[in-house]
């Protein structure tokens, strides 16, 4: 073999190993991409609806008296309505929690005409990050009222520092971010970061006091901690709050607005045709889901899980929306027949 062709030969080898082993370090990257890694739900697609005022035009003030209502224990409870579950689907549903070897609740609240099917509604769970919304709910009551500019900037500082979801945590210590920044990142990215910058920076005074004129017997926090319990009830009067807030204030339908795109959705996952709005919480042992299903009779929907058996609280909350779906839908039959 010539020594011109040997060259020519060696030098096709060579950028036929390198291209190789590119492909292999781009593959392996993508299998680890760490913003993949952190959502439990990598595949959801983002809702992108968008609320405006007149989506809300004529509509009234919800005034149902959530924090009141009586239900019984480790029993699929029914209020305000005749209507009454399938036998079939409430058989399926005690099986589904049955299954769990763990605890679990569900609420279902309608936003038209206040009927309610619960389970447990008043059994605690871990807030994680669902904590977010609430939160986010005081803060902009306070800039409707004048007392919080949203271009204020604050600091994150290195005391606000948390591994867990989010996007600030890429930033050096001492960036500046505006409130409206910091509440959009906490709500849409579930940025934990965020949400400490907000609560280090407004406290818990006011916040509690919120919870108190709701009604809300969890969700309270401390200066020290800014997570902590809730139950479906008091997540409820919550998502209660922030939609008549939509209805009465445009700050109320920017709040809405954020909710309705964040990331993690399970509604979306398991009604990706219905538009949503919702908060998601996801700690070590409980899962939770919080929101508003916009179907044609929209009502409060929540979701609550922890882990038990070989099932993971994540799976637990996403079967529970399923069986919830089937009840609403049972229930728009039996409106529809009325």
């Amino acid at each position: 073999m010539r020594k011109r062709e040997f060259i020519f030969i060696s030098i096709l080898f060579i950028i036929c190993i390198t291209l190789s082993i590119s492909s292999i370090s781009m593959s392996y990257s993508k299998k680890e991409d760490p913003s993949s890694l952190s959502n439990p739900n990598p595949n959801n697609q983002l809702n992108t609806f968008s609320f405006d005022v007149q989506d809300f035009s004529g509509k009234e003030i919800n005034t149902i008296d959530i924090a009141s209502l009586k239900y019984t224990n480790n029993t699929i409870s029914t209020t305000n309505t005749d209507f009454k579950i399938s036998n079939e689907l409430t058989n399926e549903i005690y099986n589904l929690i049955h299954s769990y070897g763990a605890s679990a609740s569900f609420y279902i609240v309608s936003l038209d005409d206040g009927m309610t099917i619960g389970y447990n509604v008043d059994r605690k769970f871990e807030t994680a990050s669902s904590i977010k919304a609430p939160y986010a709910l005081y803060l902009y009551h306070e800039v409707a009222k004048g007392n919080i500019d949203l271009n204020q900037k604050l600091v994150y500082k290195e005391r606000y520092y948390n591994p867990g979801t989010g996007v600030v945590k890429r930033s050096p210590f001492g960036t500046e971010y505006t409130i409206k920044d910091l509440i959009y990142y906490s709500l849409y990215e579930s940025d934990n970061i965020a949400y400490e910058i907000l609560h280090g920076n407004f406290g818990v005074k006011g916040y509690n006091e919120m919870l108190r004129n709701l009604g809300t017997k969890e969700l309270y926090l401390t200066a020290s901690n800014p997570w902590g319990y809730t139950s479906c009830r008091s997540a409820a009067l919550i998502w209660q709050d922030i939609y008549n807030f939509s209805i009465t204030d445009s700050e109320g339908i920017e709040l809405l607005n954020i909710l309705s795109t964040g990331k993690y959705n399970y509604y979306k996952e398991v009604m990706p045709e219905i538009e949503s709005a919702s908060k998601t919480g996801f700690a070590k042992k409980d899962v939770v889901e919080t929101g508003i299903v916009f179907d044609d009779h929209p009502y409060i929907a929540i979701a609550m899980a922890n882990k038990g058996g070989n099932i993971g609280a994540y799976t637990e909350v996403i079967r529970l929306i399923k069986v919830m779906n089937k009840v609403m839908l049972e229930y728009n039959t039996y409106l529809n027949q009325k």
